[in-house]
């Protein structure tokens, strides 16, 4: 059997849709089709997504894993295990591959053995989109132009790891992912913590593209804005020095008005819980219906749903878990 030159790992959750429109993409690789394998890693799906990529009759070779509900950290270490070829391009499921894509990973890293590499991956907004997907499409694609024109190295907030690419041994030799982020959201940015330690050098490359399809509803936005605050205080336990380049150190730095209104927010949420359920059902619910004006509640609703997430976190004032062996 010809070794691969890349491994494509797709980890992916109750999105089998989004999975086989990611493969079938896949199909369209301006390389030839034995240069490259497939590794879809199911994490715990009960949407008969596995049976759906099993039954794939695909012209790369593709293997399908399945596990029980771990998180996309564990997903993404179990493809890297399994997968053969020199260069790993982590993929995910929401994604759909431009022809060059792969080709675009590979030539990227050239002969350079510590580089890691981001592609691109802009949001679709299209007509159709609800309103708060079009508010995290346009806040994401402009980020997206800021990494393309920055012609600086990348900070760590810049760095993210759904259309990402490193040869397998160097990631395998920082360790991967760390398992103990179960939840959404800092995995990327932990592990690109250690890359930087390790003297790995973390590039933008527009040219390798994959578009994003964004369909969460909001009360989806809501549950990972509160699963990235909580991350964000695992990450700064575990990087204290990394604090201050979070959004959990940048609180201070904010606007009056809006840390105002969070902090405002907060306080009452902590006196009545259930007002962050009502605030998140509202807010969706005015989006849904188109109501003029309601982009414009939401970056300080989202910033709101982060912070509960981090008071969460820092009440239960419990030390990192163990690495899960």
């Amino acid at each position: 059997m010809t070794t691969p030159r890349a491994s494509v790992v797709i980890p992916t959750h109750q999105r089998k849709d989004s999975l086989l429109r990611a493969l079938a993409s896949l199909e369209s690789q301006t390389i030839p089709r034995v240069e490259f394998e497939v590794i879809v890693v199911v994490d715990g799906s009960d949407d008969g997504s596995r049976e759906a990529a099993e039954a794939l009759a695909t012209e790369y070779a593709l293997r399908v894993l399945w596990q029980p509900n771990r998180g996309r950290a564990s997903a993404c270490n179990a493809g890297v295990a399994a997968s053969r070829g020199e260069v790993v391009v982590l993929l995910d499921d929401d994604m759909t591959a431009a022809p060059e894509l792969v080709a675009a990973h590979l030539a990227a890293h050239g002969s350079d053995r510590r580089l890691a590499v981001i592609g691109a991956a802009p949001i679709r907004v299209v007509p159709e989109l609800s309103a708060h997907a079009r508010y995290i499409g346009e806040k994401f694609n402009r980020h997206l132009e800021h990494l393309a024109a920055a012609g600086r190295p990348l900070a760590l907030r810049d760095f993210y790891s759904g259309n990402f690419s490193i040869r397998r041994d160097v990631l395998t030799a920082v360790g991967a992912f760390d398992e103990r982020f179960r939840v959404y959201g800092n995995e990327d940015l932990e592990l690109s913590l250690r890359l930087s330690a390790a003297g790995v050098r973390l590039v933008y490359v527009p040219a390798a593209l994959a578009w994003q399809s964004y369909d969460k509803s909001f009360a989806g936005l809501a549950r990972d804005n509160v699963a990235k605050g909580r991350t964000a205080v695992l990450l700064a336990r575990l990087h204290p020095g990394a604090r201050e380049q979070l959004k959990l150190g940048s609180f201070a730095r904010g606007p009056i008005a809006r840390r105002v209104v969070v902090s405002g927010l907060l306080a009452v949420t902590r006196i009545a819980p259930r007002v962050r359920e009502a605030i998140v059902a509202l807010v969706g619910w005015l989006g849904d219906r188109g109501v003029p004006g309601v982009q414009r509640s939401y970056p300080i609703v989202l910033d709101y749903l982060y912070w509960c997430g981090v008071r969460e976190a820092e009440h239960e004032a419990s030390p990192p878990p163990p690495i899960p062996s």
